[in-house]
């Protein structure tokens, strides 16, 4: 007794196979085969997978027919005489590999055996598991039916998965014969799962691949970024300088301007007695309020026109020479200065009266002079002050620590006393002032 597959039922079953074959590993090639063995092609009581064993390659360079020949180079008693007529014997050594001219002769070594249609032959596991998903994947059953066959649903047996390789019993039992073919069907199930893990990270490799191209070539854009960048910077460091040799109106007043600072190493005064000093004042101070009002426009949203904010070379031109666009609580900073170096050369010295004579001269200018430099005073011991603002006021000769700041006297009266204490809360005013 052996156990067969039915060829359409795909069930095991049992009785004698005497005259059939059920070869799944050799496609019905090998001397073992009862069909091949015997000079006979496999019929349909065959169970056999992937069989070559047919008329179909019965002929000159067939499988069957070349598969003979080969066997009987080594075996020549292996078929019956009218076998052995038929078919000349061949050296396997010399065995045409496929993908070759059919009159190229090369050792069998030098290329891998291939099966029909030029491809590659099958090992065991993947004919076994073709001819399970050709017919019904497993057997039907019921655990009512069969209770020996409910499985551990807890349980976690994944070390036991690659633990099978072939049925141990030919004649199985009921029960085991449906093990068998759950068995084969998870087999089969879980080398398509393996196929496409292998795509999915043979993509994946691809895009990792495509992603260290594409990194490749953001890096090689950002430098030709940063190469353009340069080259455009130095194009327009070059354009401003030209824009500023240029004749026109304002380059020329920037140049005045410019030469008068170095010369003097101050800016113009309104109240100059020189008519060309006075007019570049006056200019200076139009270019400064262009560019105040263009900030407030700015913020409001309804500029329209052209001003220095458009050209950056010309405001930085003038900030070199030490003017300042920012504008401060009461009057911007170089406006202010300008009035402590006018008051310096008025008088001499950047000493001022007491608060006591500054309110007595009712001199509203003066009196906003000395409460601007007090401010600035306390701004430089409190550490509120800009290096540049600091800077300026030094190279005029101003010096923060020759001012002597206290503070009002404030009464108080203890309880049941009429003694009054002074203490030094309040704000700091200027006592005297020394440069």
């Amino acid at each position: 007794m052996s156990t067969t597959k039915n060829a359409e039922g795909g069930r095991w079953q049992s009785g004698m196979n005497k005259g059939k074959c059920t070869c799944t590993k050799t496609q019905c090639l090998k001397l073992y085969c009862e069909c091949f063995s015997g000079g006979k092609y496999c019929n349909d009581d065959c169970v056999c997978a992937s069989c070559n064993n047919s008329q179909e390659h019965d002929v000159e360079g067939g499988a069957r027919y070349d598969a003979i020949a080969y066997i009987l180079f080594r075996k020549p008693d292996a078929f019956d005489e009218e076998t052995r007529k038929r078919i000349v014997p061949k050296d396997p050594k010399t065995r045409v590999v496929a993908g070759k001219k059919s009159g190229d002769k090369v050792p069998i070594s030098a290329g891998k055996a291939k099966g029909k249609c030029g491809r590659p032959k099958k090992n065991a596991n993947q004919a076994r598991i073709e001819l399970v998903a050709a017919k019904h994947e497993a057997i039907e059953f019921s655990t009512d039916e069969y209770p020996q066959l409910a499985v551990d649903q807890h349980g976690d047996y994944s070390d036991l998965a690659g633990a099978f390789t072939k049925p141990l019993f030919e004649e199985p039992s009921r029960p085991l014969e449906i093990a068998y073919s759950q068995q084969t069907k998870m087999e089969y199930q879980k080398k398509i799962a393996q196929q496409k893990k292998a795509d999915m990270a043979k993509e994946c490799k691809q895009l990792r691949e495509k992603l260290q191209e594409k990194k490749l070539a953001l890096s090689l854009a950002n430098d030709e970024i940063k190469e353009c960048n340069k080259k455009l910077g130095t194009w327009t460091r070059k354009v401003f300088d030209l824009e500023l040799e240029e004749p026109c109106e304002w380059n020329t007043n920037y140049q005045k301007l410019s030469a008068y600072k170095e010369l003097h190493g101050k800016l113009p005064s309104k109240k100059s007695q020189d008519a060309e000093e006075k007019s570049l004042s006056v200019w200076l101070d139009t270019v400064r309020h262009e560019k105040n009002e263009e900030d407030d426009d700015e913020k409001k949203g309804s500029r329209t026109k052209r001003t220095i904010d458009d050209y950056p070379h010309r405001q930085q031109s003038l900030e070199v020479l030490g003017i300042s666009f920012g504008r401060r609580r009461d009057e911007t900073f170089e406006a202010m200065l300008q009035k402590l170096v006018e008051y310096k050369e008025e008088h001499g010295t950047l000493r001022f009266p007491s608060d006591e004579q500054c309110e007595k001269s009712k001199n509203l200018e003066l009196q906003s002079l000395q409460k601007w430099v007090k401010s600035q005073v306390v701004n430089f011991r409190s550490r509120k002050m800009s290096p540049d603002a600091i800077r300026q006021l030094k190279e005029i000769g101003f010096s923060f620590e020759k001012w002597c700041l206290s503070k009002p006297k404030r009464t108080s009266k203890k309880k049941g006393s009429t003694k009054q204490e002074e203490t030094d809360e309040g704000t700091d005013v200027t006592e005297n002032v020394v440069v």
